[in-house]
């Protein structure tokens, strides 16, 4: 017996006496996950199978993890800790059904195939349609691909987008109108080669672009020409050869110990109402392990109750996930002596990092720090006093270090911080050779427990 989802209902105005049409479509729907076996968020996908040997797979752009995917209800599972489930699993419901309808009408004509199918999903999904009447220059294309990220993010259309991400694409499609400006390059997919690549980075690097900021680049233009090769807009594939490559740097990073955060907390800045507000938002930061983003825009909505222990609940921005965090005593006492029990409101982040550089110059933290960084093409080593590389970040790359030093499970500090691998938490941990083999002469194996 055929299903309902086998079905489309017409809707058409008929005589009182005249019953509506049921037709059977030739097709079913389905949607499945891309790898059931994935450790990490796999992509939602619709499955299409119509006429004898015809299946279309189309990626329905969100993305979940298996565990949360109910295979047999096709939908995110009823976890309180999805914070988006019920959206996401009515949009899923709501593509399906528009489909479903434009299909209907097209059976009526028979011009079934499977790029008529995809275009159709394009519309209902809300992604932008390449117009077929006239070819698209690559920069026409990379603004169309800007803007339908920022219709997903509008729309709430992508569980993994982030407005941060958003940005970062901005970025990059800017540098390179720049670049295209000054070098009068003419750029389009044809040329977008090995001589493309060394002339970009080195005008970032004229530019004096730091080698992490020229990596992001070349990694977010990847990404724009994989999507634009997979519509077939794009033919040319050298930005594929392995010399085309992005890379990254480890840069000089800081981190406060406990005693320096200890003094962070206690100082009296009572006559400087800006220094005391952007420390007390930077020690709630120390304190729950996240980044800005999130940690800068908590209010006491966030507070939740389980097993009558307090927690935050945070949706982080980055990773569009939900962790749980429990509310350090030194977090309550801040709402409760300054805020009348409330969390401190929003502050820019540029006046976060500015006020607590100051706070910590007042301290007395100036330890000479060497910092090496690549920019413009040039390792530079340059002395800074501590406090001056104090900035928002500092926060969450203290907490992961302190709580790592106090032998805290590496696994109860990532599931607090939202780091999904263990390569990518350790890049948090900040501590001297020094520090690190007092932390293994505490082990055991050397007679010092």
């Amino acid at each position: 017996m055929p299903t309902i989802q086998q079905y489309v209902v017409t809707n058409v105005v008929t005589p009182l006496n005249m019953t509506h049409n049921i037709k059977s479509t030739s097709g079913s729907v389905i949607f499945r996950i891309k790898d059931p076996k994935s450790k990490t968020d796999t992509p939602i996908i619709l499955d299409y199978s119509f006429g004898r040997g015809n299946r279309l797979r189309y990626s329905t752009g969100f993305k979940v993890l298996p565990n949360n995917w109910d295979s047999g209800k096709q939908r995110i599972r009823a976890k309180s800790t999805i914070k988006n489930r019920e959206d996401i699993n009515y949009k899923l419901l709501e593509l399906k059904s528009e489909f479903i309808k434009e299909v209907g009408k097209l059976e009526l004509s028979l011009k079934i195939n499977k790029k008529e199918l995809r275009r159709i999903l394009d519309e209902v999904s809300g992604r932008k349609v390449i117009k077929e009447d006239r070819p698209q220059t690559f920069f026409e294309f990379a603004d169309s691909y800007i803007e339908s990220r920022k219709s997903q993010l509008e729309n709430a259309k992508s569980i993994r987008l982030s407005p941060i991400t958003v940005k970062s694409y901005q970025q990059t499609i800017n540098r390179l109108k720049d670049f295209n400006k000054e070098k009068q390059y003419a750029l389009d997919f044809h040329n977008i080669n090995l001589d493309f690549y060394y002339s970009f980075i080195g005008f970032l690097e004229e530019g004096s672009y730091s080698l992490n900021t020229i990596g992001k680049h070349i990694k977010n233009l990847k990404t724009i020409l994989n999507r634009a090769t997979a519509l077939g807009l794009n033919l040319n594939l050298q930005y594929k050869q392995n010399e085309f490559k992005t890379f990254t740097e480890v840069t000089t990073e800081i981190y406060l110990n406990t005693d320096e955060i200890d003094k962070f907390y206690n100082i009296d800045l009572s006559d400087k109402p800006h220094w005391e507000k952007a420390r007390d938002i930077f020690i709630i930061g120390y304190y729950t392990g996240q980044r800005v983003s999130d940690y800068n825009r908590l209010t006491n909505e966030c507070i939740k109750s389980f097993n009558e222990k307090k927690v935050f609940e945070i949706f982080q921005q980055k990773t569009n996930k939900t962790v749980y965090i429990p509310i350090h005593k030194r977090v309550w006492e801040i709402m409760e002596k300054r805020y009348n029990g409330k969390l401190p409101s929003m502050m820019a982040h540029k006046d976060i990092n500015k006020y607590i550089k100051l706070v910590g110059e007042k301290l007395e933290i100036d330890e000479v720090i060497i910092y090496e960084y690549t920019e413009g093409g040039v390792r530079v080593k340059e002395p800074v006093p501590k406090y001056n590389m104090i900035e928002t970040h500092t926060a969450r790359r203290s907490f992961c270090t302190n709580l790592y030093l106090m032998k805290i499970p590496i696994i109860d500090i990532m599931a607090i911080t939202g780091h999904t691998t263990e390569k990518e938490f350790y890049k948090y941990i900040r501590i001297t050779p020094k520090e690190r083999a007092v932390k293994i002469a505490n082990n055991a194996f050397f007679g010092n427990n």
